[in-house]
């Protein structure tokens, strides 16, 4: 499956997943060429299901440990990454 991905994004993905061999899928991931402008800065990466599944699943965890406040609410972190996940969970 092909995502397209905001290098800002794709920076914090990396930065998650650390040294695993999904993080380096990200790294590898090429600029899309394309002359819409709304698509520029974007990066495609293809991902198969698993794959999905584990970027999700390390996002979450992330999510609940360092996107939320002292109250449970999201701070700001925390709704950067539910828009990270919700870009990967629309498969």
């Amino acid at each position: 499956m092909d995502f397209k991905i905001d290098h800002r994004d794709i920076s914090l993905i990396v930065s998650i997943l650390s040294d695993s061999d999904l993080a380096s899928v990200f790294k590898s991931a090429e600029e899309t060429i394309l002359s819409d402008d709304s698509l520029k800065g974007r990066y495609i990466v293809d991902l198969s299901k698993e794959q999905v599944d584990s970027v999700i699943d390390s996002l979450s965890d992330y999510l609940v440990s360092d996107g939320v406040n002292e109250f449970g609410e999201l701070n700001s972190l925390g709704y950067r990454l539910e828009s990270i996940i919700d870009t990967f969970s629309t498969e």
